[in-house]
């Protein structure tokens, strides 16, 4: 990267952080979640958007608690959130082939760099909406597609009782993604990264990856959960194609080929879940079932069965927080009914996604919080020669695998409750791939600078 354009960058951050800061005071505004809790950021979160064990029970129990103990929230619990960044490739993309409309999305002197100045801007409904009664909405701008839609959403009531003498919290979620409404950073809609780039290789699952993580706004469905004793959750949700009928409203407004649903998308959690003083341990398991239409409305449909297991550990003390998170997935897939149109070559398939991470913050009271994390992810499979053999996969071989090295900083005045100044995230990531859709030789040339700013108020 040339001085030049790096020179451009640190001043486009720079201004964007002192815009940000001004919109900040003038609204004297937080995100809606604290102004409504009258609790610091830090209460609910280690790193945003990293849960604690404070965070995770505020989750689980509909998103409701408030300061005044009202029934419904003194004020509408809106947010707004603005992310810049600046996506940097080993190696050179096909002229014309980055994304570039003039300024606000803008590929830079060389194909090697991209700026998003915003990458994404998005508005949200966050906090209770009355009783037990909670929510948290999602509208996104996405500059890369230059549209918007509904992100992720999770409305749920939540209650408590007492079972067998002991606490018994239950809920239901009406959501747009089976894994959002859960409380572990270790599934996938809330797990690391939880910032990329989107115009460069995308650093857990390069060309392929199994359906559990790709359904997000593409479906919509309604779940029940129950958590006893902070010990036992269990977990069942149907979805369908948020395409029409009642789903149609958690819909992203657009589908892309394999994406559509036969009937219902049934989805299961267990998780086994222990504290002990500033320890917390999570293990657990889930998955879901699914036939998808290779072409929509036209049947027949593919199998895909996805099982995964996973795990998180979380250590608070003090300012100082370390938590580690992993997750498998398997898939298999029956793709008897696509398999006559050459597209796939085999009648079954399998993926194999594996995700570990570790991290480590630090915070202070006068000069902000910093720390960074450490990622290994991989996925393996079946070799597909129609399936996968694209330029980007010569081999007809979708595994990949390589580390994430990234550097977190959030300014002090993110802690300050709702009296604040706001809030405001800058993340310097650094993906390695050693091996890249089924090759190892030139994976490197694959690796990805990302910089990213991130201002929520």
């Amino acid at each position: 990267m040339g001085i030049k354009r790096f020179s451009k960058l640190i001043f486009l951050l720079a201004v964007a952080g002192f815009l940000g800061v001004l919109t900040a005071r003038q609204a004297r505004a937080v995100p809606s979640f604290a102004r409504q809790t009258g609790q610091a950021c830090s209460t609910c979160h280690t790193m945003f958007p990293e849960l604690t064990p404070f965070g995770r029970t505020f989750k689980l129990t509909g998103y409701v608690l408030n300061k005044d103990g009202a029934s419904h929230p003194s004020a509408p619990p809106v947010a707004a959130m603005v992310q810049l960044s600046l996506t940097h490739t080993r190696q050179a993309q096909a002229p014309g082939s980055l994304p570039d409309n003039g300024w606000s999305l803008h590929a830079l002197s060389s194909e090697n760099d991209v700026a998003g100045t915003p990458q994404a801007a998005s508005l949200f409904y966050g906090g209770q909406i009355y009783g037990h009664w909670g929510a948290l909405i999602q509208g996104t701008y996405s500059n890369t597609d230059n549209r918007s839609f509904l992100d992720m959403s999770d409305i749920r009531y939540a209650n408590s009782t007492s079972f067998c003498g002991k606490n018994l919290i239950y809920g239901f979620t009406f959501n747009n993604n089976p894994t959002s409404e859960d409380v572990w950073n270790s599934t996938p809609a809330w797990s690391y990264p939880y910032g990329f780039s989107d115009v460069g290789p995308t650093p857990v699952t390069p060309v392929a990856a199994p359906l559990i993580f790709s359904l997000s706004s593409l479906v919509g469905g309604a779940g029940a959960y129950v958590y006893w004793n902070n010990w036992l959750y269990v977990e069942t949700a149907v979805y369908r194609t948020s395409l029409d009928g009642i789903t149609a409203p958690f819909g992203a407004g657009g589908h892309p080929l394999g994406a559509y649903t036969d009937g219902g998308i049934p989805y299961w959690r267990l998780a086994l879940t222990h504290q002990y003083g500033p320890h917390s341990f999570e293990i657990g398991t889930y998955g879901l079932a699914a036939r998808v239409y290779s072409s929509y409305p036209s049947p027949p449909a593919d199998n895909y069965r996805d099982v995964a297991f996973d795990a998180q550990y979380q250590y608070i003390f003090g300012n100082q927080s370390f938590s580690a998170q992993t997750t498998w997935v398997h898939e298999d897939q029956d793709l008897t009914a696509s398999v006559n149109s050459g597209i796939p070559s085999n009648l079954t398939n399998y993926l194999d996604t594996f995700k570990i991470n570790g991290n480590y913050y630090y915070r202070t009271k006068h000069c902000g919080q910093l720390g960074g994390t450490l990622s290994y992810f991989s996925t393996t499979g079946s070799d597909d020669a129609s399936l996968y053999s694209t330029a980007a996969s010569p081999n007809g071989n979708p595994n990949s695998h390589g580390e994430i090295l990234e550097l977190d900083y959030m300014p002090p005045w993110h802690d300050y409750g709702p009296g604040g100044l706001g809030f405001a995230k800058f993340t310097l990531q650094y993906v390695i791939f050693n091996e890249f859709n089924g090759s190892s030789s030139g994976a490197s040339a694959n690796n990805t600078l990302y910089l990213l700013a991130w201002f929520m108020f």
